[in-house]
């Protein structure tokens, strides 16, 4: 798992934020001048081993040197962990007057290295969501307040379906449901409720209103993957009291962010018959962003926290600790050398004047 908010960070380590391992309380940390979001700009791969962020895709695990350079943001990783979806370009270009952004969506294969598909996105200023399907077969991709589809059956593909969005948002980088027949979104209803909503995978049609329950109180909801009885396991954020609303993923000026009302976050199961979700897992105050390991999540995999190990000392505080060494230690043992010498030679010279 890896978190970030508020407990986190201070004035001195503004983009400070952990990571804990699953088989036991072994917390590393990463420290950078510039923030990045778990679960919005550094993502976890499904069963916990890569972390994607900064347009780097790396190991978490001991003893293995990974360490892949990417062409633009991470957005999503599939399903199966093994293909990864990311946004390229920076800045825009002013074409008869219009700012254009250039952008495009890549679907980058981890094992292979390799772009295995590219869709243009020049043309939108908003920031985007992707998910693929449990198969790679197909892609998901928020534009501003449209879901378009695709069919990743060739390098340049074309969208096949267009979903026009109301007040609502791709559900997050799980949003396919297990069959790949369908997908879901999450529509915010009145204050901080939502719902997801199941759509065609072939035509992108809303189906009727399923009997997942409302999400009260939730400033966003991310679907991050599915367990075999239909139960979606999600992350949600808990708003502080009297937050305004809660935004659409659209309404964010810049890539997505989870909103800066967030005071903690949960994990949590929608099952279709319940009446309310079940929280597997809820942080402390001060941890507002928050990705897991899907499939740990998924199946169950949860254990009892105990006190926390740090591991050993990173190597450049071992080396920072042996030059301090040499610094304060030497001028120390030349300093008691010199005193035992001076106590030596006045026990010598005391003898020889009694002798």
């Amino acid at each position: 798992m890896i978190f970030g908010g508020a407990a986190t960070t201070d004035g001195w380590n503004e983009g400070r934020f952990a990571v804990v391992a699953a088989g036991s309380d072994r917390y590393r940390v990463f420290n950078d001048f510039t923030y990045t979001a778990p679960g919005f700009e550094a993502l976890l791969s499904p069963d916990g081993d890569l972390i994607a962020r900064n347009r780097t895709v790396r190991s978490l695990r001991p003893g293995r040197e990974l360490s892949i350079a990417l062409p633009g943001d991470p957005r999503a990783f599939s399903p199966d962990g093994t293909r990864l979806v990311y946004e390229t370009g920076e800045g825009t270009t002013d074409i008869d007057g219009v700012q254009h952004r250039e952008s495009r969506i890549a679907v980058y294969d981890l094992a292979r290295r390799t772009e295995i598909a590219s869709i243009d996105n020049a043309d939108n200023l908003e920031p985007t969501a992707a998910a693929l399907s449990p198969d790679n077969s197909r892609l998901a991709i928020q534009v501003r307040d449209q879901i378009r589809l695709y069919r990743l059956d060739s390098p340049y593909p074309a969208p096949y379906a267009t979903v026009q969005l109301d007040a609502e948002t791709l559900a997050g980088p799980g949003a396919w449901l297990p069959g790949g027949r369908s997908f879901v979104t999450a529509r915010r209803g009145s204050g901080e409720t939502w719902r997801l909503v199941s759509h065609n995978a072939d035509t992108g049609a809303a189906q009727p209103e399923g009997p997942f329950p409302d999400m009260v109180n939730a400033q966003y909801i991310r679907v991050i993957g599915w367990r075999a009885d239909g139960n979606a396991i999600a992350v949600v954020g808990v708003p502080r009291p009297g937050a305004p609303p809660a935004m659409l993923f659209q309404d964010h000026p810049w890539v997505p962010y989870p909103n800066s009302d967030t005071v903690r976050v949960r994990l949590v199961a929608l099952a279709p018959s319940a009446s309310e979700p079940m929280v597997l897992l809820e942080t402390p105050t001060g941890v507002s962003d928050l990705d897991v390991a899907a499939n740990l999540a998924i199946s169950g995999q949860f254990r009892t926290s105990g006190s926390p190990d740090y591991g050993p000392p990173a190597p450049f505080v071992v080396a920072a600790g042996g030059i301090l060494l040499l610094l304060v230690g030497a001028p120390l043992l030349w300093l008691v050398l010199r005193t035992r010498r001076r106590i030596t030679k006045g026990k010598s010279r005391a003898r020889l004047v009694t002798g």
